[in-house]
């Protein structure tokens, strides 16, 4: 398992988190997800061999918001 952290820009509520969550959370291989839209971050812990940063960051992008890998 790895655990990653996204900037995430564009969530403006709670509502925006919950569908971040909902969606990431859904995908094989994802153990947490752990979205502070206040801060624009989005924590994943994930097992690489199933899913990796590219599909995580395309599925927020999908939902309206940009994600890239935190420094």
């Amino acid at each position: 398992m790895i655990t990653k952290e996204y900037n995430v820009t564009g969530m403006t509520c709670q509502g925006c988190a919950s569908s971040v969550t909902r969606v990431i959370s859904r995908n094989k291989g994802v153990e947490d997800c752990v979205v502070r839209h206040m801060e624009g971050e989005v924590v994943v812990t994930y097992d690489e061999s199933l899913i990796n940063d590219e599909k995580i960051m395309s599925q927020i992008t999908r939902l309206g918001f940009k994600a890239e890998v935190k420094a």
